[in-house]
C-alpha cells in the first residue's frame, strides 16, 4: 500500500489532531512503565488507558486514511468512465459526418 499524495490532501483534520497527540500516551506509557517497575506504584488500568488511546489515536489515523483513498479511486473511476463516454461519443460523431 502506498502512500499516495492525493490520498493525503483528501484526508480531514482529525488525524492531524491524533498525529500531533500520538506522544503523549506513548510519554505517559514509559514514564508509568518505569514507576512500576522502580518504585511499584504503578496502576493497570492506567496502562490499558495508554494503550487505549495510542490504539484509538492510531485507529482513526488509519481509517481516515484508508476513506480518503476509496474516495480517491473512486473519482479515478468515475473519471475513467467519463473520458471513455466521451471517446464514444466522439468516434460515432465522427461516423455520422462521415
Amino acid at each position: 500500500m502506498s502512500i499516495a499524495r492525493r490520498s493525503l490532501a483528501r484526508m480531514g483534520i482529525a488525524p492531524v489532531f491524533c498525529l500531533l497527540a500520538l506522544p503523549v500516551p506513548v510519554v505517559l506509557y514509559v514514564v508509568d512503565h518505569g514507576l512500576w517497575l522502580e518504585s511499584g506504584s504503578g496502576n493497570a488500568n492506567f496502562m490499558f488507558f495508554q494503550c487505549l488511546a495510542y490504539n484509538l489515536f492510531l485507529g482513526v489515523i488509519v481509517l481516515d486514511f484508508m476513506s480518503s483513498t476509496l474516495r480517491r479511486d473512486k473519482a479515478l473511476q468515475l473519471t475513467k468512465k467519463d473520458d471513455e463516454k466521451r471517446l464514444t461519443f466522439e468516434a460515432t460523431d465522427k461516423t455520422k459526418e462521415e
